[in-house]
């Protein structure tokens, strides 16, 4: 006799922790790419341009995977599409490893780490969701506290192994470490005991959405703050080491970034149960720009450099904890995930701009200081682009259709006390 698994059963936290897992592993090994940049601009008498080009052109691409890989978990479940990932990702970290062109790199890393990133991402976040009904915020949460865990523990780890060992030697060794965790992982994305949606539930659902004024702004205000997001990422580990601060040291800041990341995937993913979803997103933006300030005023003071990051964080992992959460508010949970996939494209559009623009602004006037300021007026327009969003919390979200892979949403957008 078959076993049932019910929505919120203890399955359910092993899908959430798995996801935990490979978003600590992949993000750290993705994150760490800014403790490798000066070995391959030596190495490739590359631009800061070209090489922000790696991570632009990579994270463009997983976010623009969930286009399809949304879709697709609606119908087939999370497990066959992360197995795929770990091909994609060991494989592309291991070839890049071999190439000898900056153009051959660009390629590899970015078809091989992005897509295998992008075939999971979305997939595990509905799995995540679909099986939980009173606790979703809190599982999407563990879900993706990995994210800033990655970059919290193994950037470190990284960052030493790339400079003992040279950062083609450090990729062969995450290649391998990608498929182990991947099929680990593939192995505990059980599928939800809700029933799967057609791919064209999830595509009907994308149409719908785009169609409305709401979707719009969120995707405007998204890409702008991810125009200015991805900056640091790339360039600041070789800020701090411009400012006579060593290598060790400066990767730390990548790891205060991930502490501020998990702290507001839990705490404002926990608030958002108690406070409504809404006003924390709103709020996530707005830290941004202000954490730009202090990276401008900082120079060589590592103190306003640390809190810089760990505030940029904290807005980050908030934003990235809470916005599944408004979809599904928003827009109902009938084809969550193609409405997921199509409006984080804004995030992968951003990204592919804003690192590659920094690097070229950052060369052309041989100061980081244009750049800096033109992220605080970016992530500012981003606030404002979202501050309207306000006024959609005046009740429940909407009911859940019948035939959904995730079951009666239980968030609310602005307040408890309106439900």
């Amino acid at each position: 006799m078959a076993v049932t698994h019910e929505i919120d059963s203890g399955r359910g936290w092993v899908v959430a922790f798995g996801g935990c897992l490979i978003n600590t592993w992949t993000f750290g090994v993705f994150y760490a790419f800014a403790t490798a940049l000066e070995q391959m601009v030596a190495e490739f008498n590359a631009s800061l341009s070209g090489i922000a080009a790696f991570f632009s052109v990579t994270t463009f691409l997983f976010f623009a995977t969930g286009m399809i890989a949304g879709p697709l978990a609606d119908r087939f479940g999370a497990r066959r599409l992360v197995a795929v990932g770990a091909l994609l990702m060991g494989g592309g970290l291991w070839l890049t490893a071999q190439v000898d062109s900056l153009f051959a790199g660009i390629l590899i890393y970015g078809l091989g780490v992005g897509l295998g990133i992008g075939s999971y991402l979305v997939p595990l976040s509905v799995a995540t969701g679909a099986w939980f009904d009173k606790h979703r915020t809190l599982a999407l949460g563990v879900n993706t506290v990995g994210i800033g865990l990655g970059t919290l523990t193994l950037v470190p780890v990284a960052e030493w192994l790339i400079r003992t060992a040279g950062w083609r030697s450090a990729f062969e060794l995450m290649g391998i470490g990608s498929v182990i965790v991947y099929g680990v992982v593939a192995l505990v994305s059980f599928r939800p005991p809700t029933p799967p949606a057609p791919v064209s539930v999830s595509i009907s659902a994308a149409r719908q959405a785009v169609r409305r004024s709401e979707f719009w702004r969120l995707y405007i205000a998204g890409f702008l703050m991810s125009v200015a997001l991805f900056i640091p990422f790339v360039f600041l580990v070789q800020y701090a080491k411009d400012q006579g601060i060593t290598s060790s040291t400066a990767a730390f800041l990548i790891t205060s970034l991930g502490l501020g990341s998990v702290l507001g995937r839990l705490g404002l993913g926990v608030l958002g149960m108690r406070l409504g979803v809404l006003p924390l997103i709103i709020m996530c933006f707005g830290i941004q720009p202000i954490a730009y300030v202090l990276w401008l005023i900082s120079g060589p003071n590592y103190l306003l450099l640390l809190l810089f990051a760990a505030l940029l964080g904290m807005g980050y992992g908030g934003f990235v904890a809470l916005s599944p959460v408004a979809m599904a508010g928003i827009f109902g949970l009938e084809g969550l995930g193609g409405v997921l996939g199509v409006q984080y494209t804004s995030a992968g559009v951003g990204a592919l701009i804003g690192p590659i623009a920094a690097g070229a602004i950052i060369e052309a006037t041989g100061s980081y200081t244009v750049a800096i300021v033109g992220a605080i007026f970016v992530s500012l327009a981003a606030t404002i682009a979202v501050v309207p969003m306000w006024r959609l919390g005046d009740g429940a979200p909407p009911a859940a259709p019948s035939r959904s892979y995730l079951v009666e949403p239980t968030v609310w957008l602005v307040s408890p006390r309106t439900r």
